[in-house]
């Protein structure tokens, strides 16, 4: 395979330690002095939290083939990797995606519609020469020049690293690393996968990088990737003519980077408050956007902000534009249950409560459609969501939700004079309807 404009880290399965080895990669190349593109395949908001903290504050970006869409995830990769390298952390195992008898919403999907190469990421610390065989599977199924090069995560010792690297060397994969554990590495997780970045300390990239050059192949990592250029495009946006007021702290950071960059490129300003922090919104707003995130964990203080709930609620049902996805969803809501039976006050622009739950519900890929369901109102979308909201059977009115995979339908979401609140995650290129409609945006000036 030739350089390419990025690599893809990709694993074996979840957990296999993808983000902590991206995360050196990201930092040891900015420590090297390169710029870097951080990514991640498919729908996920956390991880891209740890590479922008490692990639010099570069925004880490999405690249997801059901939301995005062919070309856009391909306009999306190549504008970003220009005068920067680009490293992708895969989702799940190289294989795992939307199918279980195709590549179809996996990383390998990913790496075949890119043609970026792929390394991967072994965990070893109880694995002797059977590691061989998962290795020479991965490779037949990925084929010829996919793979084309591996980690050995979590191994014992230098010896047991050595005798690994004997039982692959038949295969011509080279080993590109070989990390022992490493309390530096250790990074607690949760329901929905890592711990949020913005919730800890973390390492610092220069210990990071370290921990790269120590344990890590770099030269040859490098050598898969093509020189980058010296100079990177100024990105440009229209002049703004509206004032979109995002939610963004520790309890609402979930956001696609794309999504705010088409909103910008349709003229909207962004002006950022936090929910937690703020006792009142920002002044002169044509809209409030919510994202996702975590406020089960900051209930409490959300709770006891009430003069910026009281604000949100009176906004909303005055008739300002609110488009609120997931967490966003459950702060409009009357209250919040937490997992231990605490029942919070919200806003209280959506009936009911919304209740944490210990499992998942409607996780995964989805078909949003209006109720005419003609071509132009029927969108990709994702859910994942440890919670529920009680009320939806009697009051869910947005729209209807058929999940991908499994074809069940059910309605979903709640609207009110200008509100939009829903369970279901958009990518605005390829949903922009719904943006346009919600915000009054002008189409003809959207570029992304």
């Amino acid at each position: 395979m030739n350089p390419a404009n990025g690599i893809i880290i990709a694993g074996v399965h979840s957990s296999s330690g993808k983000t902590a080895v991206t995360c050196m990669i990201l930092a040891a190349l900015v420590q090297r002095g390169l710029r870097v593109q951080p990514f991640k395949a498919g729908p996920d908001f956390i991880d891209p939290g740890y590479h922008s903290r490692y990639s010099d504050n570069t925004i880490s970006r999405n690249l997801d083939l059901w939301l995005m869409g062919r070309e856009n995830v391909e306009r999306e990769a190549a504008m970003h990797t220009e005068g920067r390298l680009g490293v992708l952390e895969g989702v799940m195992g190289l294989f795992d995606g939307s199918n279980p008898q195709s590549d179809e919403g996996s990383t390998m999907e990913l790496a075949r519609q890119l043609d970026w190469p792929v390394i991967l990421v072994l965990p070893s610390g109880k694995a002797g020469r059977s590691l061989v065989a998962t290795l020479r599977g991965f490779i037949a199924e990925a084929g010829a020049n996919r793979i084309v090069g591996v980690i050995l995560n979590q191994v014992s010792g230098s010896s047991h690293a050595d005798y690994l690297r004997e039982a692959i060397a038949p295969l011509g994969i080279p080993v590109l690393g070989s990390i022992p554990p490493c309390d530096t590495l250790h990074w607690p997780e949760r329901h929905l996968g890592l711990q949020a970045s913005q919730e800890r300390e973390l390492p610092s990239r220069f210990e990071l990088a370290q921990l790269a050059e120590k344990y890590l192949d770099l030269a040859g990592l490098l050598a898969l990737l093509r020189p980058v250029s010296e100079n990177i495009p100024a990105t440009t946006y229209s002049k703004p003519h509206l004032r979109i007021g995002l939610a963004r702290d520790q309890a609402f950071h979930f956001y696609y980077e794309a999504n705010l960059d088409y909103l910008r490129s349709a003229g909207a300003e962004l002006v950022e408050f936090s929910p937690l922090q703020d006792s009142a919104l920002p002044s002169d707003l044509d809209g409030l956007l919510f994202g996702g995130g975590f406020p089960e964990i900051f209930a409490n203080q959300l709770a006891q902000n009430k003069s910026l709930r009281m604000e949100v609620r009176d906004q909303i049902e005055s008739g300002l534009p609110c488009y609120a996805e997931c967490g966003g969803l459950m702060y409009l809501a009357h209250e919040l249950v937490t997992s231990d039976g605490k029942n919070f006050p919200m806003t209280g622009v959506i009936p009911g409560a919304v209740e944490m739950t210990p499992r998942l519900h409607h996780f995964g890929y989805c078909l949003a459609s209006q109720k005419d369901e003609s071509e132009n109102s029927v969108f990709h979308g994702h859910e994942f969501h440890h919670s529920i909201w009680r009320a939806e059977k009697e009051l869910a009115n947005l729209w209807n939700v058929r999940r991908k995979r499994i074809g069940s339908e059910r309605r979903e979401g709640y609207h009110f004079h200008n509100l939009h609140a829903s369970y279901v995650h958009l990518h605005f290129a390829s949903s922009g309807a719904v943006a346009q409609s919600l915000f009054h945006l002008q189409p003809e000036v959207v570029r992304v």
